[in-house]
């Protein structure tokens, strides 16, 4: 084939590529809303009781036909929930990027996990009523929460408790410390209820709070519940009693909220909340709540409002714990492309007086080069920069590093176009995933 035929036609490619890039970008205009897949972003890993929760509810906006483009589910587990937190905080606000997080939105907050709270986020509907459990391993000593509260008390932070630290569990454990002065838990970090089992049944951990719904999922692997957080007993769990009937003052419910970015649209916000609460009344959801014994409530609006001042309130009564001192990461990155880039003009003299044994001058220059378009490529995704535009201009350069011949610029300039859009394209179109 000539090579001008060739040419011409990935460039129609490139350009129907970029055409459909265009328009997904463009489509909100004029399109009535939602016109493409909605992202629910769920900061924990699958099988845990937040992303349980949010799949019964897919499968009850689906099995309803209550929207008319997919609901797509996003786990992005990581830093007590924050990662997750803070990628839709940072998402377009169109509506497009859903966040299901419950109290520990609030109470990461006031564990200095994050410095922002509700506040920097639109809320949509609080659904379904989650109640806590504290376990233990089967085989432990413990066999009431008295028993457990008097060890933490006869030999403060010895016993090793797992928490997802700055979230519900973890204030549950710190208001439990408050509830028996003198106790004092050693605490661990342990994601979500997931991780806190293995933990727990690998011996790495004496106890963990977990939701009601995980408990119920987890108990025949080997857990003791020691107390329900609620005011009354579940009728699904029968044997395991209140922290008030042993004599623990001590209520803590839970749950999930669904969050947008600040600054969407009120009329997006209340699609959304409509779409939920019809949710929340089908028999889909309805019948999995009541097998698992949670309590189908639903809020939005004022009543919302109200709800998140008095759960900020109860998180505020705990005390705010320090932040951890953390790197300036961005700076940090900043600093290692502006050494490799200083490393790129090192004289050929200079690189040839290093030992024999350590890789050629050239070799040293590419690898600092890719290094240096790599930590730019990351600045630039986290700047806003698009997808494929980013990785156009990674993959190009990149090549410009690598290449012996500097004249075939067009067809590397043709092969990153094609490679980068035609990867957003597929990922975004096809299999409908998450990019940067």
């Amino acid at each position: 084939m000539p090579r001008a035929v060739l040419h011409s036609i990935l460039f129609a490619v490139i350009a129907l590529l970029i055409g459909a890039d265009v328009r997904s970008r463009m489509r909100d205009e004029g399109v009535e809303y939602p016109g493409r897949p909605i992202k629910l972003v769920v900061p924990f890993n699958p099988g845990g009781g937040s992303d349980t929760f949010a799949r019964i509810i897919k499968a009850g906006i689906d099995k309803n036909h209550l929207l008319p483009q997919p609901l797509v589910i996003i786990n992005r587990p990581g830093g007590s929930s924050t990662i997750g937190s803070r990628y839709v905080r940072d998402a377009k606000p169109d509506g497009y990027t859903l966040l299901m997080l419950h109290d520990a939105l609030i109470t990461a907050k006031y564990a200095g996990t994050i410095a922002y709270g509700p506040e920097v986020f639109e809320p949509v509907a609080g659904t379904g009523k989650i109640d806590l459990v504290v376990a233990v391993h089967e085989d432990s000593p413990y066999q009431t929460l008295d028993d457990l509260l008097d060890a933490a008390e006869a030999r403060p932070g010895e016993i090793v408790y797992g928490v997802n630290l700055g979230a519900p569990a973890h204030f549950l454990a710190l208001r439990l410390e408050r509830a028996r002065p003198g106790a004092k838990f050693r605490y661990t970090q342990a994601g979500d209820g997931t991780d806190r089992l293995q933990k727990l049944v690998g011996g790495h951990i004496e106890a963990a709070t977990f939701s009601a719904t995980e408990y119920l999922n987890f108990r025949e692997k080997g857990l003791r519940g020691l107390a329900i957080f609620d005011k009354v007993r579940r009728a699904s769990l029968p044997e395991l009693p209140t922290a008030i009937e042993q004599g623990v003052d001590v209520v803590e419910v839970n749950m999930q909220y669904w969050w947008l970015p600040q600054g969407t649209p009120q009329d997006r916000i209340d699609y959304l909340a409509d779409v939920l609460r019809r949710a929340m009344e089908t028999e889909t959801v309805r019948a999995k709540l009541e097998e698992l014994q949670m309590e189908p409530l639903f809020l939005s609006g004022a009543e919302l409002r109200a709800n998140l001042v008095e759960r900020e309130k109860a998180a505020a009564s705990v005390g705010s714990q320090p932040r951890p001192d953390l790197p300036d990461f961005p700076l940090l990155i900043g600093g290692v492309l502006v050494v490799l880039l200083g490393a790129m003009t090192i004289d050929r003299a200079s690189l040839e007086r290093l030992p024999r044994a350590a890789l050629s001058p050239q070799a040293i220059k590419r690898v600092a080069g890719l290094l240096s378009l790599s930590a730019a490529a990351v600045i630039a995704l986290s700047c806003g920069v698009p997808f494929a535009w980013a990785a156009s201009a990674f993959i190009f350069l990149a090549g410009l590093l690598l290449t012996i011949d500097r004249h075939r610029w067009l067809p590397l300039a043709e092969t990153a176009l094609l490679i980068a859009f035609g990867i957003q394209f597929l990922l975004t179109h096809v299999v409908v995933t998450d990019l940067p």
